[in-house]
């Protein structure tokens, strides 16, 4: 199959992989050339049957993108809610079939763990605190948290290493002092030390599951005793309608019956 991939995230990358190993050609579209690169390092493709597109796509671009393909795979990031909704209406608009491979929910209890289902809620409750704000959510949710008193002294970001991520750093006025450019997921002990470095009170993060190191954070978060602002992942829409999946194995499972039964009413209509 000639299968066009959103990806975002490492399971975008693995699926990759196993997609090529199964040999289907795959066009994968990142947004940043930081993703790019992750992907020609990562991903192996001995028959040349890989194309990486890179760049962000609007709901038009990528309307124009889909119609060529067998399937769409949208391997994008659990919080990247809108380019997943361009994918589905995309998909509808070509009569391309949608598959969604998400990534499975790390349930994570903390005495000192809250959580929202927006930002704006989030942040309106970090403006009633004091103390140093770690801040992991991604740089494309900055401009939000300047809103707090105090924000160029108390907040501390974590972002990727990429031209992009800090250039979005700067745009919303932080410090180069309070920016942290590191590749995750992070293990605990390091974790531990970049809060203690910046002597953080208050860690704000995603609940972006085991792949981006959830667990870890509020581990460490625990043991230094800081409270925890967790923002949780938009509700799938993927979900009500039976293209939702959890792991590689299992989709592209999904998409060799869809190959077969496809073949087989092509032999009989024939």
């Amino acid at each position: 199959m000639n299968l066009l991939v959103f990806a975002g995230t490492t399971e975008g990358t693995a699926f990759t992989q196993q997609a090529l190993a199964a040999r289907h050609s795959v066009t994968v579209s990142v947004a940043t050339d930081y993703g790019a690169d992750l992907l020609r390092k990562n991903v192996r493709d001995s028959a040349g049957a890989l194309r990486i597109l890179h760049g962000r796509l609007d709901a038009d671009a990528i309307a124009a993108l889909v119609p060529p393909f067998d399937a769409i795979v949208d391997a994008t990031h659990p919080y990247a809610a809108e380019i997943s909704r361009n994918l589905r209406a995309a998909s509808r608009r070509a009569a391309v079939p949608y598959f969604r491979l998400a990534r499975p929910a790390q349930p994570v209890s903390a005495a000192n763990l809250r959580e929202f289902d927006d930002l704006p809620a989030l942040v309106s409750a970090l403006a009633g605190t004091t103390g140093n704000v770690f801040v992991a959510t991604g740089s494309s949710t900055l401009a939000p948290f300047t809103a707090l008193p105090g924000w160029q002294e108390r907040l501390y970001v974590r972002v990727l290493p990429s031209s992009e991520s800090i250039e979005a750093c700067r745009a919303a006025g932080i410090d180069p002092a309070h920016i942290i450019a590191l590749h995750g997921a992070c293990s605990t002990e390091l974790n531990k030390s970049l809060f203690a470095e910046y002597d953080c009170r208050i860690l704000v993060t995603k609940e972006s599951g085991a792949a981006g190191g959830f667990a870890e954070k509020i581990a460490a978060a625990q043991e230094r005793g800081m409270e925890i602002f967790a923002l949780r992942p938009p509700a799938d829409c993927a979900a009500q309608d039976g293209t939702l999946f959890f792991s590689a194995d299992d989709l592209l499972a999904a998409l060799r019956a869809r190959d077969f039964f496809a073949a087989l009413t092509g032999l009989l209509g024939d």
